[in-house]
């Protein structure tokens, strides 16, 4: 998401503050202490104080931190719809928030365009590979085609009693190679 807002050439000015948040159903090893939700930048390792970028933030909640109670309901409904859209806990929560119902409806309208996305992409990595492939053969070609030439030059120089040594050392062929030919 982050390197998709710009194209080649265009300035990292226009980049947009993007915001990944990990959901996890488990505790997270080193943050036991932390609370549910963590939100994290990118700073500099040794004194922790400068920061890279305010454009791009890591948030971590950990779902087995959450106890159920009443200030945190509407946050399990949103993790909920996060987990999983079409669940019962989301359905009936529809009913009775206007923000969550209006989320479910636009995830809706997302995932058609996320799908046209995939096959666009999909559809980009497949010229890619083929690109690729005659890139390969291309190559592949060449190196046969310089193979051939030294079998023939080795041949040459045995015709006119080249000490074997010197062929090898000329033309990079082993003596197999060489005496193949012959």
């Amino acid at each position: 998401m982050y390197s998709k807002q710009i194209k080649k050439g265009d300035d990292y000015e226009n980049l947009q503050k993007t915001i990944v948040i990990l959901i996890a159903d488990f505790k997270v090893e080193g943050l036991e202490e932390l609370e549910y939700i963590t939100k994290w930048k990118i700073i500099e390792e040794k004194n922790r104080k400068l920061i890279l970028t305010d454009k791009l933030e890591l948030i971590i909640i950990e779902l087995p931190k959450i106890i159920e109670d009443e200030a945190r309901s509407e946050l399990i409904d949103w993790l909920s719809f996060l987990e999983n859209p079409k669940s019962e806990r989301v359905k009936k929560k529809m009913k009775e928030n206007e923000e969550l119902n209006e989320a479910v409806n636009k995830l809706e309208e997302m995932s058609e365009d996320e799908y046209l996305e995939r096959i666009a992409d999909l559809r980009e990595k497949k010229i890619l590979d083929e690109n690729t492939r005659l890139h390969e053969s291309y190559n592949k070609g060449i190196t046969e085609g310089e193979l051939k030439n030294k079998k023939e030059t080795a041949k040459k120089m045995l015709e006119e009693n080249i000490d074997i040594e010197i062929i090898i050392r000329i033309t990079g062929l082993t003596k197999e190679e060489i005496m193949q030919e012959n």
